[in-house]
């Protein structure tokens, strides 16, 4: 079973290097060395005070963590509770940070952990990375929660390789953190549709388009539907990415509105 996570994020321990005035994104100090690019995954461990925190009957059992750095600085980070070989997603963090060659921090960071629709909360992150070895640890912080990542090593998924829709093409069951779920059946140009199939359910459509940097990521647009939809006809957007997960493969899709102020997160295996 699915549980709700309720992690709120932000760094309290970063005074006089990040800034979060103004966009939310300003880093101290110019890019330098290797960058954090790259796909991580591991665990994490969730310190709170009070230990439950927002609603005590939904504490935050998150233990495990995927995230994905782009190139141009921006992340994604998705964190969840095992199940097999798959994460069940419970939320997700997004922001945009600054590799100096071992350090990445990231200012106006905008954490998603209450389904749904997911209202956003204000973060910043700060982690240490080793761009060779890609690992990658640190936290994720504000005034009552840290949220500790650790990666392990990862060799099933291939960051480097181009994103081919044809792994995308055909029907998947995925799932959200609150236990919708909905059929996607995504079409061999990248289009798809959803139906949910449990209630309440906010039917949505989109377009999976591989990323132009050649890797393997695809860049995603998704449209709430009229009906059953808190926020209708809301267009966001954010990634996808594929994993190994088993015998199969995990798909997962996060995004974040315009104004990111409402994001979303669902995944499912086939």
């Amino acid at each position: 079973m699915k549980r709700r996570a309720a992690l709120v994020v932000s760094l309290v321990a970063m005074a006089g290097v990040v800034s979060c005035g103004g966009g939310g994104d300003d880093v101290v100090g110019a890019p330098s060395g290797p960058s954090a690019e790259g796909y991580y995954a591991g665990s994490l461990v969730v310190t709170a005070f009070p230990a439950t925190v927002g609603n005590p009957q939904l504490p935050n059992t998150s233990t495990a963590f995927q995230m994905l750095v782009l190139e141009n600085g921006q992340f994604w980070t998705i964190y969840g509770t095992p199940n097999g070989a798959e994460l069940d997603v419970e939320g997700f963090a997004q922001g945009t940070g600054t590799s100096n060659g071992s350090l990445f921090i990231a200012g106006g960071v905008r954490n998603f952990a209450n389904p749904p629709p997911s209202l956003a909360t204000n973060a910043v992150a700060s982690a240490s990375y080793n761009a060779s070895a890609k690992s990658i640890s640190g936290t994720i912080t504000d005034s009552t929660t840290t949220l500790t990542i650790t990666s392990a090593p990862q060799s099933a998924y291939d960051y480097s390789a181009a994103a081919a829709l044809t792994s995308l093409t055909g029907v998947w069951t995925v799932e959200g953190p609150a236990n919708d779920e909905y059929t996607l059946n995504v079409l061999a140009d990248g289009t798809f549709t959803s139906t949910p199939t449990s209630l309440p359910g906010c039917p949505f459509s989109g377009t999976f388009v591989p990323r132009n940097t050649g890797k393997n990521v695809f860049n995603l647009t998704v449209t709430n539907g009229a009906a059953l939809c808190s926020s209708p006809n809301l267009v966001s957007t954010g990634v996808a990415y594929l994993v190994p997960a088993g015998a199969g493969t995990q798909l997962t899709l996060a995004t974040v509105s315009a104004d990111r102020q409402l994001g979303a997160v669902v995944s499912g295996a086939r």
